[in-house]
């Protein structure tokens, strides 16, 4: 179940992990951050943006401390607040990380897969 306060962002995220068979856990304190998700099997933290994002400058620093102190190798920026956006994000991410591919600087796959 969600907390009351998830965005719409979040929950179409949470659900998409779900259908994925994903296990993770939401809104995870490591101080002096909190992430929005963190998914422990494959080391992947993912921050629901929404359309507009965040400051980039606060996070690139907040994504470089969590890769350098607490060693996490995959944080995926979502903006996109559509349930397909969402579900072809998250999917382009997991196939690159299953090819042991880094995810882009921006945290956005840049190429869709054929249809």
């Amino acid at each position: 179940m969600l907390p009351r306060d998830y965005t719409k962002q979040e929950g179409l995220i949470a659900e998409e992990l779900s259908t994925l068979g994903l296990r993770y856990e939401q809104q995870v304190d490591v101080y002096p951050y909190t992430v929005d998700f963190f998914v422990s099997e494959i080391g992947l933290i993912i921050e629901a943006d929404g359309i507009h994002g965040h400051l980039r400058k606060r996070d690139t620093k907040r994504d470089a401390d969590l890769m350098k102190i607490f060693g996490i190798k995959n944080i995926l920026h979502i903006k996109d607040n559509t349930k397909e956006g969402v579900k072809d994000t998250l999917w382009l991410a997991l196939n690159k990380l299953s090819e042991n591919l880094p995810l882009p600087d921006d945290g956005i796959p840049k190429h869709r897969p054929p249809l």
